[in-house]
Formats: structure tokens, C-alpha cells, sequence
């Protein structure tokens, strides 16, 4: 390795190590917007502690104008989301109540997303948190 590109190394490695995963996510912008699909990562709170493959689809939340979709397994929630800031509040309205296999775990998580959260995102990354707990999606 060339000696003049050491110093930019040893930068990038020291800038790199104050840095964690959270510190990369912004409140949303014109350009990180939240609109779009997101796949459930993880959820916790009193209630739950869970943690999904970002491919098994079994917990989807899809934002779209002012509409939200939740699919919490079998069933499917639908209504409106506000974006005030760095605050967004879901309002699920009508949901099916279909007897899913996960049950519970259907429910929590649909209480667990509606609501009020402070918001944080990156292009592939959108993460929820509250005093009930925190929820983590990925496209």
C-alpha cells in the first residue's frame, strides 16, 4: 500500500469507529422520505421482543400519501399517518381479525405501531421509537 494513502485510512477508520449504526439514520426530508414498503426487522417493547428476517414478509408496513398499510401477519390493518417533523402518528383504523397461528403476536404488533413514534430513516432503514419501546423496519 502506497505510504500517502495511510493517512486517509487511519482518518476513515477513526471517523468510522465513532459511528454506529443508529447515528447514520436522520429524521426524515424531502429526500428521505418515508413513503414506501418496509419490512419489520425487529420489535421491542413490554409486550414483545421480536426479530424477523427482513425477507419473511410476515409483518409489512407500507406508507403511501397520508395511507397506511399494515400486514401483521394473516390479518391486514389499514389507515392514515401523519408526519409532523421528526414525529410520525398512525391511526390504524380498520382491521381483519383472522385467527393467525402467531397469535398474540398479530395484536402486538399492531399496537405496538399504532400510535405516535419519533422517526428515523436512511435509504434502506426506518426505525420507530417511543416510551413503549422501539420497532425497526428495512426495505
Amino acid at each position: 500500500m502506497p505510504r500517502r494513502l495511510l493517512p486517509a485510512f487511519a482518518l476513515l477508520a477513526a471517523l468510522s469507529a465513532g459511528c454506529s449504526e443508529g447515528d447514520l439514520l436522520t429524521a426524515p426530508t424531502p429526500s428521505a422520505r418515508v413513503d414506501g414498503t418496509w419490512n419489520l426487522v425487529s420489535a421491542t417493547n413490554s409486550q414483545i421482543s421480536l426479530t424477523e428476517q427482513k425477507a419473511s414478509s410476515r409483518f409489512v408496513l407500507t406508507l403511501a400519501g397520508d395511507r397506511a398499510l399494515l400486514k401483521a401477519d394473516c390479518n391486514t390493518c389499514a389507515g392514515d399517518f401523519r408526519l409532523d417533523g421528526d414525529v410520525i402518528t398512525l391511526s390504524l383504523q380498520a382491521c381483519t381479525r383472522a385467527f393467525c397461528q402467531s397469535s398474540p403476536l398479530d395484536t402486538q404488533v399492531t399496537q405496538a405501531v399504532d400510535g405516535a413514534h419519533t422517526v428515523r430513516l436512511d435509504a434502506t432503514r426506518l426505525q420507530f421509537s417511543s416510551s413503549r419501546g422501539e420497532i425497526r423496519f428495512e426495505r
